[in-house]
């Protein structure tokens, strides 16, 4: 674990839109000591290769940050109103990122790079509710 027990912790929220490399997503991770990055999208594909799960994962690992893929908190509604794949297991997911988040910071990743625009804040709003921890939009 990066973080000290003393730290705040953050809901980070980041949409990786038309991005070609992963830099603004590997300074993230540096200056808010990111300790998961949760993959929001109900299918962990992308129109580059290097969005894909896989390729994401690698990468996390390289990081040294553990990689969440949870199709349970993708969405189907095609808007930016949240509508989870399997709704039967979304209270489960986030009771989980909940305990994370007392000792974690969390990034929650999507495609939408506007976060307004993307079901990603409905789910961070949710688990604040739940965690109490703050919420930080990354550009």
């Amino acid at each position: 674990m990066k973080n000290s027990e003393i730290q705040q912790h953050f809901i980070l929220t980041f949409g990786y839109g038309n991005r070609s490399n992963y830099d603004a997503l590997s300074k993230y991770i540096r200056d808010f000591l990111v300790d998961c990055l949760i993959d929001v999208r109900e299918k962990p594909r992308a129109w580059c290769r290097k969005w894909y799960g896989d390729q994401i994962e690698k990468f996390c690992h390289q990081q040294k940050i553990e990689y969440l893929s949870e199709r349970a908190l993708g969405n189907t509604s095609g808007t930016s109103h949240w509508v989870s794949p399997v709704p039967e297991e979304v209270e489960g997911v986030m009771k989980e990122i909940a305990v994370k988040l007392r000792s974690q910071t969390v990034l929650l990743l999507c495609a939408e790079m506007d976060h307004r625009r993307c079901h990603r804040l409905e789910i961070a709003e949710k688990l604040k509710e739940l965690s109490n921890q703050p919420i930080k939009h990354l550009e």
